[in-house]
């Protein structure tokens, strides 16, 4: 079977945008990543059902979204919005409701814009934090993630402030705060992802190389702290990037650049613990993004340093990777999206 997927990143060396291939789900082949929309940085996208692509990017000293029609093998520009001083950082849509939540890690918030069905963004609210950490790289608050709780609360990732925050967004042009986790301080937050089935988050913390698993309480919407594994070795040059874990929750994975590995990580049949079960190295530098294909028989990370791709094997029973190939050639690759 053929499953496509969709590259973007940086474009400040060779970078033109947004690519595209097919990964052969039979043999783990890829094929050439070719041009899909040429654009400024789109460090992250996000496809919904109907195939709209939103896209982070640059318009000279602005910064913002766009959105375009990938349905043909022409996209389409449906719209677009520069009217921030800095592009954000991670976006994420939530097809209920038809909304888009953009981080702004440089501006210290995170918007809340509805998408219409013809593709139009309109702004519907935006969130603005305070705060900072110990470390030199906290020295004020920097939203890297927002998206979507399983009960549909907004929950963002604060690396600045060492913070986790969760907002009821019943109404999205008016957002409530409805509780925040404390981090433990100079950890720095960074993505998360929660458990298929049981009640508990995985927190990768970026300048800790440290996963963090937390239990929810969708009651009060509260985070409680009942694990902590080490993604890598905490040193300086480290910095955990990616966090993914299987559909049957069993297997969890999270990429850290400067060791340039990803750690791969046995969950507990009630979700709450950890097992590191191997680690591997990802046959490049910079590994700031991977994915699970589909079928989840192989995994593709993002080394954007040294401009490549590489395609692990998985095994479904030890949940292992295995190196396939190293040497698919990419610039400035940041988020790996399969549609």
């Amino acid at each position: 079977m053929k499953e496509k997927v969709l590259f973007s990143g940086y474009t400040k060396k060779d970078g033109k945008g947004i690519y595209q291939a097919e990964l052969d789900s039979e043999n783990g082949k890829l094929s050439t990543p070719t041009t899909l929309v040429e654009l400024d940085s789109p460090t992250y996208i996000d496809v919904t059902n109907d195939l709209k692509l939103i896209a982070l990017a640059k318009s000279g000293n602005k910064g913002g979204i766009v959105t375009y029609d990938i349905s043909s093998d022409q996209p389409k520009l449906l719209d677009e919005d520069f009217s921030e001083e800095g592009s954000p950082s991670y976006v994420k849509f939530d097809a209920s409701r038809n909304l888009i939540f953009s981080a702004y890690f440089h501006l210290s918030k995170v918007t809340i814009d509805h998408l219409s069905s013809e593709g139009k963004i309109e702004r519907y609210s935006e969130i603005n934090f305070k705060g900072s950490g110990p470390k030199p790289e906290q020295d004020q608050s920097k939203p890297h993630y927002s998206a979507l709780t399983p009960d549909g609360k907004l929950i963002i990732c604060d690396y600045g402030a060492d913070r986790i925050y969760i907002y009821d967004i019943n109404d999205p042009k008016n957002p409530k705060l409805l509780n925040d986790y404390i981090a433990p301080a100079g950890y720095a937050p960074r993505h998360l992802v929660f458990h298929p089935t049981k009640p508990y988050v995985y927190v990768a913390c970026e300048l800790s190389s440290k996963v963090l698993v937390l239990e929810y309480d969708e009651e009060d919407s509260r985070l409680t702290l009942v694990d902590e594994m080490d993604a890598a070795k905490d040193e300086q040059k480290n910095t955990t990037a990616a966090i993914r874990i299987t559909k049957d929750g069993q297997y969890l994975y999270v990429s850290t650049r400067g060791a340039d590995s990803i750690a791969t990580f046995e969950v507990s049949p009630e979700g709450d613990r950890l097992k590191k079960v191997d680690t591997v190295k990802t046959k490049g530098h910079g590994p700031r993004d991977f994915e699970l294909d589909p079928s989840e028989k192989y995994l593709l990370v993002a080394n954007q340093d040294s401009d490549n791709l590489a395609i692990f094997t998985r095994s479904s029973k030890k949940g292992r990777l295995n190196i396939l190939e190293e040497n698919i050639s990419i610039p400035e690759c940041v988020c790996v999206h399969f549609i």
